[in-house]
């Protein structure tokens, strides 16, 4: 079995696969199938940017810093007590220590590696000032671990400022593992609950893992009681943000119910295991549980994240195969054919790739009526959204509670504070609320889309199969033939001796399902749809952007509190809430008259659904100007009275007898994955 629960085993893995698909490349070129060797460079170049991105998030003072340097066994990041992290700060693999910072403006700067506190962190006037400007800094270090692919993502704090939680929020969608972490000694503030629930993406619940950090604060009896009660309270908030969002009788709810008896929550004290690192002794670092944690991430980065990232290679070495395969066959048997007899089945088979074209138009064409569905059906959602803020907003002012006192002159700037924030809150979570709930329905429509094209899929390959036996001594009529049973009943006499039989019973065997969309939709089903639209390259950026972007423009809207402080004159609570409503509501409007939020959606629905019809049309286009160029060829050769040679047939024999070795090492693999993705 090909396991790969850590670094070294996946890496090498990775590697084997690679030598494979350009193994495979090569007969591919050899063969003039230029469709075929430029879907295998679109999956090696995606093998060659392949890396791991961890985020640590949390709030300041919960250590994230020093359980980043932890897992880089070296002291790398600045600690403090003080709020410390101002940007995004990204660790990676380099030589030589350096670090690049880039601003806001697009600019770059080169800064020697000692000097990192004076640009990203707020410990003084003058690098708080400097950290405002600062988009992200990369560090570049030769530490072990991002010597393994590794980018670890330290992130701002999230009670901080409002704009450093949207900094967190924003790189979320774009990472393979969260980690939060929280204090053990004091677990859950308002903005760790604020986060577990309305903030964490429900649906990638299964990314993000939970560190308990400061366990040597505790005793030793009590570790494992607080680690039980942090772990139920992390399973309520998340079910509290799922009822919220989808309903308890919803489908999505009962899915969640499962998710959460798989929430991963570690244990760890931090500063020991640094400490102990530093220091090699190991006896520490077993008492601060840091391995146990540790091992779970890199079990986690190889094998699941790994298995989703190895489906769309090992499916492409099975289908590069077949097309290679079957580019021998035609190559033997067309030139085993007289001229007569060549044109007679080159003419059919011409015409079954104009049916099959066509077929695949139709296909297309109900791919945008499914889209145009789509968009219909969440109409409502959307023509309601602004509303529903609106409600939101109003509700959050009414629900206040308010004393006389809080009108004061001295108190005044600090209950405004208050209440745009209640309502800032109240805002966002019904924003994610329906912004998640349109990214969900969406998300379902094109896994069924998905799902639906297999009969296609079947039938794409059904017919070039059938191409391939036209050029046969064991012809099959094209119209009456019973499917791929038929034909790859008869493949195995095609070319006796040849030892191809045993691959296309394997591959039928295997099936076919998915082959166009990378074989993920099988897979998908059993992790989510968001393997298939990754596989599709779409950037999994929203609902967050959306929330960023609209909420995020209200509360900086509100946040000039002179604009609105003149109408707060009335000593009566009731005036002060009407007033306050009022300039609510007027920002609320401008923004939704400047909001681009029903063309978003549209976008998005447009772009993920034109995704997976390029994704169809390019696979079988590539396959059918093969087919033909190779046609075109053959005929030439044919009218020449070519034939092969007996070193053309060994070659071709060795060939063959390569790509079975390279089919079987897929195979196992491809079982480890899917035994991986199915637990």
């Amino acid at each position: 079995m090909a396991e790969f629960n850590n670094f070294y085993q996946y890496n090498q893995i990775l590697q084997n696969v690679s030598i494979d698909l350009n193994t495979l490349r090569d007969y591919a070129q050899k063969m003039n199938l230029s469709g075929c060797v430029a879907s295998i460079d679109s999956v090696l170049q995606r093998l060659s940017e392949d890396t791991f991105s961890v985020a640590i998030v949390g709030e300041f003072k919960r250590g994230k810093s020093t359980v980043i340097n932890s897992l880089l066994c070296v002291d790398i990041l600045p600690t403090s007590v003080l709020p410390c992290s101002a940007t995004l700060n990204k660790i990676t693999y380099g030589m030589s220590p350096s670090i690049v910072i880039e601003y806001k403006n697009g600019k770059t700067e080169a800064i020697e590696i000692d000097q990192l506190e004076n640009y990203v962190t707020k410990l003084t006037k003058d690098s708080t000032t400097k950290a405002s400007n600062i988009k992200e800094a990369t560090i570049y270090y030769p530490v072990k671990y991002c010597k393994n692919r590794v980018t670890i993502i330290d992130t701002p704090g999230l009670n901080d400022e409002a704009s450093m939680t949207e900094v967190t929020l924003s790189v979320l969608p774009q990472i393979d593992a969260a980690i939060m972490v929280i204090m053990a000694t004091s677990p859950f503030s308002d903005s760790e609950r604020d986060f577990l629930e309305s903030k964490i993406i429900t649906s990638d619940l299964g990314r993000v893992m939970f560190v308990v950090n400061g366990i040597d604060h505790l005793d030793e009896e009590d570790i494992e009681k607080i680690l039980k009660h942090i772990t139920e309270q992390i399973q309520e908030h998340i079910l509290k943000k799922v009822r919220f969002t989808y309903g308890e009788n919803s489908k999505e709810y009962e899915n969640n119910l499962q998710k959460l008896g798989n929430v991963k929550v570690y244990g760890i004290s931090a500063k020991k295991a640094l400490k102990a690192k530093l220091q090699g002794d190991d006896e520490t670092l077993e008492k601060s549980r840091f391995p146990v944690f540790e091992n779970a991430l890199e079990r986690f980065l190889t094998e699941e994240r790994g298995a989703i990232s190895l489906s769309t290679p090992i499916n492409r070495i099975k289908n590069s195969s077949l097309e290679i395969i079957r580019a021998a066959e035609l190559q033997v048997n067309g030139l085993s054919l007289s001229q007569e007899e060549f044109e007679e089945s080159s003419s059919i088979a011409h015409k079954t790739m104009i049916n099959i074209r066509e077929h695949r138009d139709c296909e297309l064409d109900r791919i945008d009526d499914v889209a145009d569905c789509v968009y219909n059906d969440l109409l409502p959602d959307i023509d309601g959204f602004w509303s529903s803020l609106e409600y939101a907003a109003l509700s959050a002012i009414e629900n206040y509670y308010l004393e006389p006192d809080d009108l004061k002159k001295n108190n005044l700037a600090e209950t405004q504070e208050m209440m745009l924030r209640a309502v800032s809150n109240s805002m966002q979570m019904e924003s994610q609320r329906i912004t998640e709930n349109i990214q969900n329905y969406i998300e379902t429509a094109i896994l069924n889309e998905a799902e639906r094209l297999h009969e296609f899929e079947q039938y794409f390959f059904d017919a070039t199969e059938n191409i391939r036996l036209l050029f046969s001594h064991n012809k099959i009529d094209v119209k009456s033939s019973d499917g791929a049973d038929t034909a790859i009943s008869l493949a195995a006499s095609v070319l006796s001796g040849w030892g191809i039989g045993g691959f296309y019973q394997g591959y039928r065997e295997a099936g076919g399902k998915g082959a166009l969309l990378g074989g993920l939709t099988g897979v998908a089903s059993m992790v989510g749809v968001g393997l298939l639209i990754g596989a599709l390259s779409l950037p999994l950026t929203w609902p967050v952007v959306i929330i960023g972007t609209i909420v995020g423009g209200v509360i900086g809207t509100f946040g000039a509190k002179s604009a609105v402080r003149s109408a707060f004159k009335q000593d009566k609570l009731d005036k002060f809430k009407e007033a306050f409503k009022e300039n609510v509501l007027n920002d609320i409007y401008r923004l939704q008259s400047e909001s681009n939020f029903e063309s978003t959606i549209k976008n998005q629905i447009d772009s993920v659904f034109d995704a997976l019809k390029n994704k169809i049309n390019q696979e079988t286009e590539h396959i059918l100007k093969d087919t033909e160029n190779q046609l075109q060829e053959i005929k030439f050769k044919v009218a020449q009275n070519v034939v092969l040679n007996d070193k053309e047939k060994d070659e071709l024999k060795n060939m063959i007898n390569k790509i079975n070795e390279i089919n079987e090492r897929a195979s196992i693999i491809g079982k480890q994955i899917t035994n991986i993705l199915s637990r």
